[in-house]
This record gives C-alpha cells, sequence and structure tokens, in this order.
C-alpha cells in the first residue's frame, strides 16, 4: 500500500495477490484444532487448480478548503477461472469457479462543522462480471448513496 501527500491531494493506492490452494498437509476428519474444536467434515480438495484473486485500489484525497474534503476512489477484484470439467477456462457467471471482475468506484464529501462534529455524504457504484457475479440473479451492478452527521471523541 502506498500513499503519497502533494500538499492538499493525497494519492493513495494497494494490491493483494492472494493464492488459494489445497492444504499441502491434509488434515483428518476428527482433528482437534485450536482451542479443542474438533473438525467433523474437512475438505482437503476444495481447489483441483489454485484460486488466484487480485485485490487493488487508488484513489484521491484533495481538501478543498480546511473543512472540506473529497475523495474519490477506484476499486477492483480479479479472478482466475479455477474450475475443472465444463467449467474449466470459462470466464461466464455460469459458475462461481469462473474468471471474473468487481469493479467499484466511490466519490464522498466530508464538511468538518466542529473540531469533533462533521456531516459526509457520498455515493459507490459496483458492477460484477463473470464468475464473481455467480449468485447475482437480476442485477449485476449497484450504487449505494450514503449520508449522515458523526461525532468523534
Amino acid at each position: 500500500m502506498a500513499l503519497y501527500s502533494f500538499g492538499a491531494p493525497k494519492i493513495f493506492a494497494g494490491y493483494e495477490h492472494i493464492s488459494f490452494a489445497n492444504p499441502t498437509t491434509p488434515l483428518p476428519v476428527g482433528f482437534n484444532n485450536i482451542g479443542g474444536y474438533v473438525l467433523a467434515f474437512v475438505n482437503n480438495a476444495a481447489f483441483p487448480n489454485n484460486k488466484i484473486l487480485q485485490v487493488y485500489w487508488a484513489g484521491v484525497k484533495y481538501a478543498v478548503t480546511p473543512n472540506v474534503e473529497l475523495t474519490a476512489a477506484y476499486y477492483g477484484n480479479k479472478q482466475n477461472s479455477y474450475g475443472t470439467g465444463a467449467d474449466a477456462g470459462c470466464s461466464t457467471r455460469v459458475a462461481g469457479t469462473c474468471s471474473g471482475t468487481l469493479d467499484a468506484f466511490s466519490f464522498d464529501a466530508v464538511w468538518r462543522l466542529t473540531k469533533h462534529f462533521d456531516t459526509y455524504a457520498g455515493l459507490m457504484y459496483t458492477g460484477v462480471h463473470g464468475g464473481l457475479a455467480n449468485g447475482y440473479v437480476f442485477h449485476t451492478t449497484d450504487m449505494n448513496p450514503t449520508i449522515g452527521v458523526r461525532f468523534t471523541f
């Protein structure tokens, strides 16, 4: 993750590379886990192919005045196709193992009324595609507004 400040604008960005794979040391059914929990069901073969999830984000925050701050950001996820058989190499929403993406854009404004009291408003747009849209029956996009007041100690 990176954060750069050029006076009033602050730029931030980050990236994660997450790999999901079957365990190299499989756990047996009945394994006593930390805290005395017994694993009654164990799946040591959930990923016949490694699942790779890439998560990235970038944005900018700008102080218009000492009391008003605007932020715009982009967030993304990218998943590879890790299924087998008929789902091998797929990029549609037919299965959650197909490759897919998530894109999200956000914008918000904060107005500081006093040292401890502010008000804010924002909007986030999200869209899912391919395998990450599996399970979304009707809509694969969404807009979420927010507005509120906040008191901090």
